[in-house]
């Protein structure tokens, strides 16, 4: 091979990217930003955008996945402001708290209207973000065994706590009652279940201020339009199920073979279920140990469901269910967590809302053992309790959703583990399993693993502890800026 051949090789690699949503997508846009041409991804589904998802019904988007957008995605911003999206800004929240009195959500946060209860949880939230900026720095760095938290402790067997076990310790109730709807509430986990680590990556400072500001909102017309904008500038092959991965060794190529034919790339990046993967990739004893392959990746099952009714709410954007999600038996039941009015987004659609049917997006936890029709039979009386008149399904999508390390792998170092295995041998994980299910955390996430990808191509180590403590010193700021 000559050596501008062999220049050219280590500059501009064939990238293969399994999985065309979130992961996928903003990775393969980011890796051509960079500079990284020869990008392909590939897609077994008809379409781009995986759980971002957006059903059109009456000339309207509705978000059966992915809904919200908050002052930290700052990335996904650009690429809506260039997409021609705007935002609809979502502005009134109420929640029945656990003695069923409905109130504003600010209220609930905050334990009462008083100006004493707004100084209180302001306090609180000064000694999060202090918690979190330590946990934070921790997380850039690839999860060091040997890091400490803001307390001293090592952050290893913090952030394996229950995250609600780590708010209670810390005093910070009304952090506590934010995250139930921020966690439970959106499918991440019940509070007594789900891993500090894993609530602390998703709960950063701007979301909060994202809350106080008003400043979350919906895209119009919808998070899958924003994917399908930017699979329109990239090699994108949609209806191609991968049946078998060769791999040639260490410095080799992958040789991905479907039935839309065969491909050869010099690095392979994997965005979905790993455990799926593992019937057509041929995963190593330590890749599988260090991707929670055997079990130690956990996942749930989300379900929305999209319906029309009469009589319903119409003072709020959304309305919460707080004793349905205060803990994991309660999330077990599959009771609504959380319905959101969404037929509103722009003059036209809240002008003729007011002779129309109110649509609205209902969300519970599924289970395997729970049918559709069970699930159903759940939310209709869940809605008849509620008010809601000749509700009817309009549609319903069962996810699998938010993998995370169990507590007892987190302990052992899986997290560390991870983020040492990114490039080894060429293959890369991006998506939920890498980070966390949120856009946000995901796009976060592959900001930074283009960085060490790109030292890669040039030869480096990709798990050097100098170059990822480089890579964060870089991003740190940004990524805990408002």
């Amino acid at each position: 091979m000559s050596a501008l051949t062999s220049a050219i090789s280590s500059s501009s690699p064939r990238i293969g990217v399994v999985g065309a949503g979130p992961g996928g997508l903003s990775l393969a846009r980011l890796l051509t930003e960079k500079g990284f041409a020869d990008v392909t991804v590939i897609e077994r589904a008809p379409h781009v955008g995986g759980k971002s998802s957006t059903y059109h019904h009456e000339g309207l988007g509705h978000e059966m996945g992915t809904c919200y957008v908050a002052d930290g995605y700052k990335t996904c911003k650009k690429w809506m402001d260039a997409a021609g999206m705007k935002i609809h800004p979502l502005l009134a929240h109420k929640i029945y708290d656990l003695e069923g009195r409905l109130v504003p959500f600010d209220e609930f946060v905050k334990g009462g209207d008083g100006l004493r209860d707004s100084f209180r949880m302001g306090a609180q939230a000064l000694r999060y973000a202090k918690a979190w900026d330590r946990f934070h720095a921790w997380d850039l760095r690839g999860c060091p065994d040997d890091f400490a938290d803001d307390q001293g402790r090592p952050m290893r067997e913090q952030a394996a706590r229950p995250f609600g076990e780590w708010l209670a310790e810390r005093g910070l109730e009304s952090i506590a009652r934010f995250v139930m709807r921020t966690m439970t509430i959106m499918g991440y986990g019940a509070l007594d279940r789900v891993p500090t680590a894993y609530g602390l990556r998703w709960n950063v400072p701007s979301l909060f201020l994202s809350a106080v500001r008003k400043t979350v909102g919906e895209p119009i017309p919808g998070w899958q339009h924003l994917w399908t904008h930017l699979a329109g500038f990239l090699d994108v092959r949609l209806n191609t199920t991968i049946s078998a991965v060769t791999r040639g060794g260490e410095g080799s190529d992958f040789l991905v073979e479907s039935d839309q034919g065969s491909f050869v790339f010099d690095h392979l990046v994997l965005t979905g279920p790993l455990d799926e993967a593992a019937r057509w990739f041929p995963f190593t004893a330590e890749e599988r140990l260090a991707w929670g392959i055997g079990g130690e990746v956990q996942w749930r099952e989300y379900v929305t469901t999209l319906v029309d009714a009469e009589g319903w709410f119409r003072d709020a954007d959304t309305r919460s269910f707080a004793a349905h999600a205060c803990d994991g038996p309660a999330t077990d039941a599959g009771r609504i967590l959380v319905a959101r009015r969404t037929g509103d987004k722009s003059a036209a659609a809240a002008a003729r809302s007011a002779t129309r049917r109110d649509v609205y997006v209902c969300y519970q936890y599924g289970a395997p053992e729970r049918s559709d029709a069970a699930l159903l039979e759940i939310l209709m009386k869940d809605l008849a309790r509620d008010g809601a008149q000749k509700p009817k399904v309009l549609r319903q999508a069962r996810w699998r959703y938010a993998p995370q390390l169990g507590s007892a792998a987190i302990l052992a170092g899986g997290l560390g583990r991870m983020e040492r295995q990114q490039g080894q041998q060429r293959l890369w994980v991006s998506g939920a399993t890498a980070s966390h299910e949120a856009v946000d955390n995901i796009v976060d996430y592959n900001e930074r693993l283009v960085e060490r990808m790109a030292a890669a191509f040039t030869g480096r180590d990709p798990g050097d502890a100098a170059l990822i403590e480089a890579i964060a010193g870089r991003l740190r700021l940004r990524f805990g800026e408002t």
